[in-house]
């Protein structure tokens, strides 16, 4: 039995050199081109180094990056041409690999215009450009887990025109809407993961506001094997024992996410934000019950 609510984790320059940069930034290249951010990040012990583009976030001049595993997240340094410059990392999630970085000096990307969540479409159109060329690009489906193993919120499945951009790339819509952002190479021809833009928003908002990803908690789990998403277990002392959620219970959806099988569920309480009422509803029998519940911090 997994709950699925605690999912293990791991997961001095001159002044006017900066003036430079900012000038270049602001008037060299069109908003939709990040490819002259790159973010290098050095190996940990027995890992390896990572590469991502860095990307605004429309906050604190600050940006995301994608940190791999086996990096360290802690001493990140930011290429800017032929300069190196030091960053800061604001917060770093294991979870999602997502971190937040501000650039010394105040440098800070373009602003970009990002959706509140990924298109519904599943084959939706996107594109990116990196290094001045556009690739397009086509949304095929969504990807819940990975070599059998459950992720802990569903990513996107792109099929790339070309070969797979750096992590962190955006990914914009036909309306140019940051939607998402690449992850890493399905190691399968030009297939990527992508991060969508709810995810993004989910962890930013706990990271600016704490530094570290709270996760909302209501008591429920899971068996994994189950061809449904049966509740296996409420724990004790839990939101979901208060609300008068039962073992057997099924879930239909939590929140306005619909609930089919297991990885559904885990995709759903990765969104849960400890003190945010959320609906769930329930098959208990025959009967279908909506309930309200409040997350809590585990």
């Amino acid at each position: 039995m997994v709950d699925l609510e605690i999912p293990n984790r791991g997961w001095s320059v001159r002044v006017l050199f900066f003036m430079s940069l900012c000038f270049s930034l602001c008037h060299g290249q069109p908003s939709t081109d990040s490819s002259r951010w790159k973010v290098n990040f050095p190996a940990l012990p027995d890992g390896k180094t990572s590469e991502s583009t860095a990307v605004s976030v429309n906050e604190r001049s600050a940006a995301l990056v994608i940190v791999a595993t086996g990096a360290d997240a802690t001493n990140a340094t930011l290429k800017l041409g032929n300069h190196n410059v030091p960053v800061k990392m604001i917060g770093y999630d294991s979870v999602s690999r997502l971190g937040f970085i501000q650039a010394s000096g105040g440098i800070a990307p373009e602003t970009l215009n990002w959706s509140e969540a990924a298109s519904k479409n599943e084959n939706a159109a996107l594109h990116a450009v990196e290094g001045g060329k556009s690739t397009t690009a086509q949304c095929a489906g969504w990807v819940k887990q990975v070599g059998g193993k459950i992720l802990p919120f569903a990513l996107l499945r792109v099929n790339f025109s070309q070969t797979v951009p750096t992590p962190g790339t955006p990914l914009f819509d036909n309306a140019e809407r940051v939607v998402a952002v690449v992850f890493q190479s399905a190691n399968s021809g030009n297939v990527g993961y992508a991060i969508p833009a709810e995810a993004v928003h989910r962890v930013k908002r706990d990271i600016f506001n704490g530094g570290l990803l709270n996760r909302g908690w209501l008591g429920i789990a899971l068996r994994p094997e189950s061809q449904t998403p049966k509740i296996s277990r409420v724990l004790p002392g839990s939101p979901a024992e208060a609300a008068g959620v039962k073992q057997d219970d099924v879930l239909l959806s939590i929140g306005t996410r619909q609930i089919k099988e297991y990885a559904d569920a885990a995709n759903a309480f990765f969104y849960l934000i400890p003190g945010q009422s959320v609906d769930v509803k329930l098959r208990r029998g025959g009967e279908q019950l909506a309930l309200s519940l409040t997350p809590i911090k585990p």
